[in-house]
């Protein structure tokens, strides 16, 4: 008899379900959402608050499959790791030979020999002109370590491009689960690492962006500065919704009426985009040292070729959901929630079109970032 469990004839209970909810698996969010379906309003959405609240209401079968659903639909949407670009130390060196030759050697350990995971298609370089694609898939036994026995499958996949005769060295990662972001940060510190020891590159600045690479004022700045959007690509763009955290560490709160009352009251807020110009700590720059973004979502107008339409990206930090402990080396992540075109397009045209607009995001990510550090240098 299989043990397998069922989420389709059973559901959990008692100390497997707090389990469940209180794992990485579930989000704070999806939480607090089953709770209000079933009309519970709780003022402070920390798990703390409220797992033991959802498992002492009877969870149905329904609501039960729809957490489990949503995550898997949110750990599977592929997610983009803008990371900086390399210097070449000078024109016409050869970067792609050592890497081909030193990359994926056998004895480069890229899975947890403690984990649940294995290679369903094995890492492999493939070279066209100046640019190195790495694609792979990973298999996930045992998804939710609590009791659920699935086999789900991921991919990841790592480039590195020169554009023309330049000396910048593009560089991209997506995942699209916490495995496949582990093997990816490997290989990426891997391939710097060859390329340094080679004398390839001329600069050891760091590879990514990260939590800990802002303060809270220069942070708030360049999420606002993203919807800008990029030249020929993305146009200007909405800010859907905004979530913020009240930072701890930050100097008290003052008494200004005006935020005050956030001291006791306000852990974490989400402020809807439309009414983002009427929030004083969006608009007023005296508020951006006393909190900081976990996430802004924002849709794109785009335009590729003669597809058009609108994107909708959402911007946030890895790891940083509750995560207080390593919030400053969480990085930069974005990763395209929802793609509609103006006209029909084929699968085709979908695929060109999705490469666009990432590349557009991290050049424009990039850009922006590279002017914040400029700022900050001229002070």
């Amino acid at each position: 008899m299989s043990s397998e469990f069922n989420i389709y004839s059973s559901i959990a209970y008692g100390n497997e379900l707090r389990r469940l909810l209180n794992s990485n698996h579930i989000s704070y969010g999806e939480v607090d959402s089953v709770l209000k379906e079933k009309g519970v309003f709780v003022g402070d959405n920390d798990k703390e608050v409220t797992v033991p609240l959802l498992s002492a209401t009877l969870l149905t079968p329904d609501e039960f499959l729809k957490l489990i659903e949503n995550n898997f639909n949110r750990e599977s949407r592929p997610k983009v790791k803008p990371l900086l670009s390399l210097e070449l130390a000078e024109k016409g060196l050869d970067w792609i030979s050592p890497l081909k030759k030193l990359l994926l050697t056998e004895d480069f350990q890229m899975l947890s020999s403690k984990g649940n995971e294995k290679f369903v298609t094995e890492p492999t370089i493939v070279v066209e002109g100046k640019k190195i694609t790495i694609s792979y898939s990973i298999m996930r036994e045992d998804f939710s370590r609590d009791f659920l026995q699935r086999e789900l499958i991921f991919n990841g996949e790592i480039t590195i491009e020169q554009q023309g005769n330049s000396l910048k060295l593009d560089r991209s990662s997506t995942h699209s689960s916490k495995g496949i972001e582990a093997v990816n940060k490997k290989i990426n510190s891997r391939i710097a690492k060859i390329l340094s020891d080679s004398k390839l590159v001329s600069d050891t600045k760091p590879q990514q962006i990260t939590f800990g690479s802002f303060t809270n004022e220069e942070r708030v700045r360049f999420f606002k500065r993203l919807t800008a959007g990029f030249p020929k690509y993305l146009l200007l763009g909405t800010v859907n919704d905004i979530e913020i955290s009240l930072d701890k560490n930050a100097p008290p709160l003052p008494d200004d009426p005006q935020i005050s009352w956030m001291k006791q009251a306000v852990r974490r807020l989400k402020i809807d985009g439309e009414r983002l110009n009427d929030i004083f700590l969006i608009s007023d720059e005296q508020y951006y040292k006393y909190y900081y973004i976990l996430r802004i979502d924002i849709t794109f107008p785009f335009k590729e070729g003669a597809n058009s339409g609108e994107c909708h990206i959402s911007f946030s930090f890895s790891h940083s959901e509750r995560s207080k402990k390593n919030i400053a080396s969480s990085e930069l992540i974005f990763d395209c929630v929802k793609t509609t075109y103006k006209n029909t397009a084929n699968s085709d045209a979908k695929k060109i079109v999705t490469t666009a607009i990432n590349k557009a995001v991290r050049s424009l990510i990039e850009e922006k970032y590279e002017l914040l550090l400029s700022e900050r240098n001229a002070k």
